[in-house]
């Protein structure tokens, strides 16, 4: 074990750190704006580039010393800092720590991260932050640095593991997730410490997650919403169309959006990670002040931009929000794959097309999921893209057989949770088997970043919104897609949100320009695959900027 031990240690001793700034004079700043931050050689690495990411009058103080355990760590600088330097502490602290990890004794690790969080607690401190550590894999990193880091390695996603269970024990922890930024190439020297590009990465996500999180939704709040009446909504629309956004959420957790006049349902809009941004479409009715409720399982930010919105009673049926199947209740026997799983729709959107909310629950491989009317051909697209253990949503307007049933294809194992949400009316949607309208992996290679491609709906005029099911693939950083209108001015709002190296879909209502196109931005370089499913008509509204109804950073 020692001998493992030493290994370590080696792999992870830079050059010995002298004090990286003199003691602070006590109360510098105001404790809103204190930072503290404890680490081993990986963060020492980002020890310039920290302090640089946050605002000038923010203080922010870094110690640490490479190749310490988590207990080394707060009695070599924290219980130091106690007694010699108190005001280097405010509300919150850091820890970047773990990759020195005992592996021979779990419980030993688990009682150094209550007693580091204690000691902050005793400090004064009130948010923890922990940075998870780099789950490192071959592909992106040199031979070299491959066989370098093999005798500690595959310890690492073990750390995170127990950082995870650490946040259901304490409320003052919150995650800073490197391990999901960091799962691409070009951010280490060697597996794990960081080069320029990395540093930046990473001093920049710190800074983003503790500068937002305390004006964060409260876990298990309502958030009333006035939609209607605002930002070119007509007052007396009956629904809406909105894009939602989650971002820097404390723990995984889901949204849940309907009119405030009806009692919360069961079914869910978004569901999401900690610490990840994700973004989800929903159609909901308005109530008669004109607001929507969104409700949040977990502390975290929420946006809420309106895409657009229906009129009138022939438009947009009311029905649900209902859940109608769970493949869940049927435990491991409910696992559907490459047999289609037939959904029963109410009489009452039977006759038009249904909004739903599809979620694909817990597939042991990625995969995806197809939506369409049993009977047809399954298309050649997705609706539903989903990771390993994942829990993806998204947003299909879907228009049933002759008997009132649609169906549903994953071509790998996975739960489904089907929930109805509405209708639209016969006379003012046209649902059509999916239509590719580009694919960027056939035609001219990745778009690069901040780059725009422009996408043929053949809407036909007067057409007022498109159908679309937006899909980015192969990312080669984290960042957005937007859909808009090409006569019109990019919006600065987002239809999908993607982390680096992971295939996401999101469906999106979008009015086209008077030639039919569509516009998709991709802030960093990615493929882009855009699939029309229909169109809507005069019923709808759709708005060639979109309305930031909310933002709870700005609130």
């Amino acid at each position: 074990m020692r001998r493992l031990l030493v290994v370590v240690l080696a792999t992870t001793t830079v050059a010995a750190i002298s004090p990286l700034r003199p003691p602070t004079p006590a109360l510098a700043a105001p404790a809103s704006q204190r930072v503290y931050m404890v680490t081993d050689s990986v963060g020492l690495g980002a020890k310039d580039a920290v302090p640089a990411a946050f605002p000038p009058d923010w203080q922010v103080t870094v110690d640490g010393t490479p190749a310490l355990f988590v207990e080394q760590l707060e009695s070599k600088h924290v219980r130091t800092r106690m007694a010699s330097d108190p005001g280097v502490f405010g509300d919150y602290a850091i820890v970047a720590g773990g990759y020195n990890y005992p592996f021979w004794d779990p419980p030993r690790f688990d009682r150094s991260i209550d007693s580091i969080i204690a000691a902050f607690e005793e400090a004064g401190v009130k948010q923890v932050f922990w940075v998870t550590l780099r789950e490192v894999k071959p592909e992106y990193i040199s031979a070299s640095a491959w066989i370098q880091v093999q005798p500690y390695y595959w310890y690492f996603p073990t750390v995170n593991e127990h950082l995870r269970a650490a946040v259901s024990r304490h409320p003052d922890l919150s995650l800073i997730d490197w391990a999901a930024i960091a799962d691409r190439p070009g951010l280490t020297y060697d597996a794990i410490h960081l080069n320029t590009a990395g540093q930046a990465d990473y001093a920049a996500n710190i800074a983003r997650v503790v500068m937002s999180a305390a004006s964060r939704l409260a876990a298990g709040s309502t958030t009333t919403v006035k939609v209607a009446g605002v930002g070119g909504v007509p007052a007396d629309d009956t629904a809406v169309s909105l894009n939602l956004t989650v971002t820097n959420p404390r723990t995984p957790g889901f949204l849940t959006v309907y009119p405030c006049d009806e009692p919360r349902p069961l079914a869910s809009n978004v569901n999401f990670k900690s610490d990840n941004t994700v973004a989800g479409a929903a159609i909901v009715p308005v109530a008669p002040d004109g607001t929507v409720c969104v409700y949040t399982s977990a502390a975290t930010h929420v946006i809420v931009d309106v895409m657009g919105s229906f009129s009138g009673t022939d438009g947009y049926i009311r029905a649900g929000p209902v859940r109608l199947t769970d493949t869940r209740d049927l435990g491991d026997g409910g696992l559907v794959a490459h047999n289609p799983l037939r959904v029963q729709l109410p009489q009452s959107v039977a006759g038009g097309a249904a909004i739903l909310n599809v979620t694909a629950v817990s597939g042991p491989q990625p995969g995806f999921v197809t939506v369409y009317r049993c009977g047809d051909p399954i298309p050649a697209t997705s609706n539903v893209n989903f990771p390993p253990s994942g829990v993806v949503p998204n947003l299909v307007i879907a228009q049933a057989d002759a008997s009132g049933g649609v169906c549903l294809f994953a071509n790998q194992p996975t739960h489904l949770v089907v929930d109805l949400f509405g209708g639209l009316a016969a006379n003012a949607v046209s649902v059509q088997s999916p239509v590719r309208a580009i694919d960027t992996r056939l035609s001219g290679g990745r778009p690069p970043a901040q780059s725009v491609v422009s996408a043929a709906t053949r809407a036909l005029a007067g057409t007022m919104g498109v159908l679309v099911n937006l899909t980015t693939t192969q990312p080669d950083n984290s960042g957005f897609l937007t859909a808009y209108p090409c006569d019109e001015n990019r919006p600065p709002t987002s239809n999908l949100n993607v982390v680096a190296q992971q295939t996401v879909a999101n469906f999106a209502t979008v009015r086209p320009d008077a030639a039919g196109n569509i516009c998709v931005f991709t802030q960093s370089s990615a493929h882009v695959i855009v699939d029309v499913t229909g169109t809507i008509g005069s019923a709808y509204s759709g708005l060639a900027v979109p309305s930031r109804a909310f933002d709870s950073r700005g609130a």
